[in-house]
């Protein structure tokens, strides 16, 4: 007997889960699906998982785990269409780094007798080059070094939110146990403006009147941050991520204005003096997030001394199952 376990969406996430889930094909079952069929070929080619059905429905009705991959703008819609389908006691998972809004849908729409949680990855410094989210960049080891940030709602027994601590230790990530609210908060920082940055970025150049003639001279540091605009969370409605996080992002985009205006004065007042320091003080901040982050000399990271085996993960898999069946 095996723990069946389904990836919705087959992106550079999804598809790194059932690669670092590989070496348990005896415990760990693993399906997947993706409303691109073609994805589901290659991904079988890849090792990735062992079963790919064409009908989601056919994916998820047997499966103890469901996690899904899929852009913000889908998640509701993907709730919507598994729900009535889903085995009781089933964890069901989101990648997604948005929290509360996600966790209201969840409220609105799963059964009572399943649990959800926020299983948010943070990804192998490793790897922050490759910024496309296709799955040929997807990595047996995308998530070492890194945490998994856990969100649950109040609802969300102890044994699911373990069973995601320990699914994130066995794919070689580790816990982050945290706040929705809190994290929602600090994604707006890290996720979500450097997405808006770029699309404001590019209105506010191509919006002047030369703008004919300055795209013919426009070159690689145009490129370089107007790229960041095809980085969205969503698929086609682009701005739920911000539409369901909007407190936050607006609180955040205030704090770069500020920013903005402050060094603005600088440039107006001829303090050449403080623009260098301006400058070279964000340089060294960032060049020191990235060593520390390469580091990951985080308290407690990747300490897996405490790793589940297999065995023990599919036993209190079932147990829980049992368990919340009563």
């Amino acid at each position: 007997m095996s723990v069946q376990l389904t990836v919705i969406g087959l992106n550079k996430i999804g598809v790194s889960i059932g690669l670092a889930l590989k070496e348990n094909p005896q415990l760990i079952t693993r399906f997947c699906h993706d409303r691109d069929s073609s994805k589901h070929k290659k991904v079988l080619e890849m090792a990735a998982f062992d079963q790919a059905p064409g009908n989601i429905i056919s994916a998820i009705e047997n499966s103890d785990i469901v996690i899904l991959s899929v852009p913000v703008d889908e998640i509701r819609d993907t709730l919507e269409i598994i729900s009535p389908k889903l085995k009781p006691g089933v964890v069901i998972m989101d990648t997604s780094p948005v929290k509360v809004g996600v966790l209201k849908w969840v409220n609105e729409i799963l059964p009572e007798d399943s649990y959800f949680i926020s299983f948010h990855p943070t990804l192998n410094p490793k790897y922050f080059s490759e910024q496309s989210m296709d799955i040929s960049y997807a990595h047996e080891d995308l998530f070492k070094n890194s945490y998994i940030i856990i969100a649950n709602s109040s609802k969300t027994e102890g044994d699911a939110i373990k069973l995601a601590s320990d699914l994130a230790k066995i794919i070689g990530s580790s816990p982050y146990f945290a706040d929705p609210v809190e994290i929602d908060g600090i994604i707006a920082g890290t996720e979500i403006l450097p997405r808006i940055l770029p699309a404001a970025f590019i209105q506010s150049i191509v919006s002047q009147p030369g703008w004919k003639e300055t795209q013919k001279i426009a070159g690689t540091t145009f490129f370089g941050l107007s790229e960041f605009v095809n980085l969205q969370q969503e698929r086609e409605v682009f701005g739920v991520s911000i539409q369901i996080n909007k407190e936050n992002t607006i609180r955040i985009i205030n704090n770069l204005m500020y920013s903005l205006i402050d060094f603005r004065d600088l440039l107006e007042s001829e303090k050449w003096d403080e623009v260098e320091r301006y400058i070279k003080s964000a340089k060294e901040s960032q060049a020191e997030w990235k060593i520390n982050r390469e580091r990951a000399n985080w308290d407690n990271l990747n300490d897996y001394s405490e790793v589940p085996s297999s065995g023990d993960f599919l036993l209190k898999m079932i147990g829980f199952g049992k368990k919340r069946k009563k």
